[in-house]
């Protein structure tokens, strides 16, 4: 396993920061690895468990090579042996505590402006953001996503779910109740009635609140991956929007929680989600609109 004392001593990479949700990390791995291939770069990661995403990469993934846990925080000394495509946030200030830094948006860029600034940099490149651009194209996303493989423990939850409720096809119903409070709202009231009424066809209901999964329990065409943990807070006294400072030094308000076992359940969720004929329920999640990006992928 590579070092962070060693790494300016490697062949030049992309190294790719996984931060945040699942949602957030699985869709700049996605981006990343991308842009990796297309630009001829060997690939690392960093899937630190945080606050955010307890799960380590191989409670979630197929085993890789070049794969660390460091926090964000453990490269901001290291700041001096990388060129960053990242937007621009609270992290580009900490990073700049330690030295000069050069970055580049890539969201202000092309596929081709991309591939050229990662050509003249003379460093590894630190990919860093939550965001699939527009100018990577789809068929080398799908690539990508059909390519990076799921464990083996929570492919056989997959399989074994599906064929003991989900035979056949099914809609997929994703309604995010924790920390979306107040950023995008959902009426499960008419989710409630969709499913109730349309009793020939089978709904897949995920949600990060157990009483909102709990509700459609009693519909026989209605189905949740049963679970056994759910999102905590993180300040238990606080609401889910609760101000701190996380181990990174970053001021955050989403007051969340998310253990192992429990976002181990979520992958499922997701991949369950991913497989169905998901609504849009909403527009701000990451988690759905990943999981609607894989099923395209896959059935394509």
């Amino acid at each position: 396993m590579r070092t962070l004392e060693t790494m300016s001593e490697n062949v030049k990479h992309m190294h790719i920061c996984c931060d945040g949700s699942f949602g957030n990390r699985y869709s700049g791995l996605i981006g990343g690895l991308t842009l990796a291939r297309i630009c001829g770069l060997p690939a690392t990661i960093s899937w630190p468990s945080t606050n955010m995403c307890r799960a380590r990469w191989n409670d979630i993934f197929a085993p890789r090579e070049g794969v660390v846990d460091w926090r964000l925080k453990e490269f901001y000394p290291h700041v001096e042996k990388f060129d960053f495509m990242t937007v621009s946030d609270q992290h580009v200030g900490l990073f700049r505590e330690h030295g000069p830094m050069k970055m580049v948006d890539p969201g202000a860029l092309t596929l081709e402006q991309a591939c050229i600034s990662v050509s003249n940099s003379q460093k590894n490149i630190f990919y860093y953001t939550p965001l699939i651009y527009d100018w990577l194209p789809e068929k080398e996303v799908r690539t990508t996503i059909r390519e990076l493989l799921f464990n083996k423990d929570i492919m056989t939850q997959v399989s074994g779910y599906l064929a003991q409720n989900l035979q056949g096809g099914y809609y997929g119903i994703h309604l995010r109740m924790t920390d979306f409070k107040g950023i995008e709202e959902f009426d499960v009231d008419s989710w409630y009635e969709v499913v109730e009424k349309d009793t020939d066809n089978k709904f897949f209901i995920c949600s990060d609140d157990p009483a909102t999964e709990a509700r459609f329990s009693g519909l026989p065409n209605a189905f949740s991956y049963p679970k056994v943990h759910k999102t905590e807070k993180f300040i238990e006294e606080g609401d889910w929007h609760h101000p701190y400072t996380d181990e990174d030094g970053r001021h955050s308000v989403f007051n969340v929680e998310r253990g192992t076992d429990h976002v181990k359940e979520a992958v499922v969720d997701f991949l369950l989600l991913s497989l169905s004929q998901p609504f849009d329920t909403g527009v701000q999640s990451t988690f759905l609109r990943m999981a609607k990006r894989v099923g395209t992928a896959f059935r394509t």
